[in-house]
């Protein structure tokens, strides 16, 4: 390594190193080496080497943040934000710059919310809408007014928004006038003349998907309703657009908008001890066709492959959050708007008393 350092440092041609005149660290070359063949730690520890000498120079804390991150660090997270405060209190072009020398560090996904807002913030306002879009998307689920201002704007920003997450983003900025005027400008611009819901295919118990229309789009809840289909689930995955899903006939996408409805229960299971079920509603009753429901169990919500060293109750709303809001989807009855978990004797009076039965 000391040899390649030596070597590098030819690199520079010698007008640079006239006095007053900022050469680049060679060490710093040496981590952009590193990283290119995938060395993470080597490039770590030559990134650390610049900023003990140079402790201001942000490329280099980008490089580093980048290397930690994939590393797996659990520093890497702080040293995103605090590059990219720096970032965004100089022009629109540094942070751009910074964004790329932080590589998948500084992906929409790898920051925490309040901070993909102000990038969102600042690439929206300098006319780059596009690139602005991921970094709302991950700014919906930071708390109170930001989450719901971001939640809009991505809204305004996707071509085709779902109308289920346009009805409920209206109810919840009732209380906010100039939100609400701009989500019902979205609504009278992309409500269909008819309601539509998804169902599966009554005959087939494979998670595949259509879509139809119903004049019956309301919540169940009449004794006569037919009997609900419970298909049992296992949550595999999570992105952007979805979950993904396996139940009896292999692993299958759930995309958010898919969801119409969200139910929660607590039930005692056969040990003594009680369990929480969480029910993905994908149709309504129709006819004689009762609701199609995807049913998880807590040990089945896949949390700590989801939420890595976050506690499994703070995991299990973060979850149950996430797809309310991605989704739009209707609390039923009972769930508190995602704050409560009502009990029930069993998981079938559960099923009986949110969805009844024939």
């Amino acid at each position: 390594m000391p040899v390649l350092r030596n070597f590098l440092k030819t690199l520079t041609p010698p007008a640079r190193e006239r006095p007053g005149e900022w050469v680049q660290h060679p060490d710093y070359f040496v981590g952009m080496e590193a990283l290119a063949r995938d060395d993470a730690a080597a490039a770590r520890d030559a990134f650390l080497r610049v900023l003990a000498e140079r402790p201001d120079q942000l490329d280099a804390r980008a490089a580093l943040a980048r290397a930690t991150y994939l590393l797996g660090d659990p520093q890497a997270l702080a040293r995103t934000d605090e590059v990219l405060t720096r970032a965004l209190a100089g022009t629109t072009e540094l942070l751009r710059v910074t964004l790329e020398e932080l590589g998948a560090a500084g992906e929409a996904r790898a920051l925490r919310p309040a901070l993909a807002w102000r990038v969102a913030q600042r690439l929206d306002a300098d006319g780059e809408a596009n690139d602005a879009r991921a970094f709302y998307e991950v700014a919906t689920r930071a708390d109170g007014l930001v989450g719901l201002k971001a939640r809009i704007r991505t809204l305004e920003l996707d071509p085709e928004p779902n109308v289920r997450a346009l009805s409920v983003a209206a109810d919840l900025t009732a209380r906010e006038p100039e939100l609400h005027k701009r989500v019902t400008a979205l609504l009278r611009k992309f409500a269909p003349e008819e309601p539509r819901s998804i169902e599966l295919p009554p005959e087939d118990t494979r998670l595949e998907f259509e879509i139809r229309p119903t004049l019956d789009d309301e919540l169940p809840a009449k004794p006569s309703t037919p009997s609900p289909r419970i298909v049992p689930i296992r949550v595999v995955g999570m992105d952007e657009t979805g979950l993904r899903v396996s139940s009896a006939n292999g692993v299958n996408p759930l995309p958010f908008d898919r969801v119409l409805g969200l139910a929660l229960g607590m039930v005692p299971t056969g040990d003594g001890r009680r369990t929480v079920l969480t029910d993905l509603v994908l149709s309504w009753p129709q006819g004689e066709k009762g609701a199609t429901v995807l049913r998880a169990s807590l040990g089945e919500l896949g949390l700590d492959q989801l939420y890595a060293n976050v506690p499994p109750k703070e995991a299990y709303w973060r979850l149950v959050r996430e797809i309310a809001q991605r989704s739009g989807a209707r609390w039923l009855p009972g769930a508190g708007e995602g704050v409560t978990l009502p009990r029930y004797a069993s998981a079938e009076d559960m099923t009986r008393s949110i969805y009844g039965s024939g």
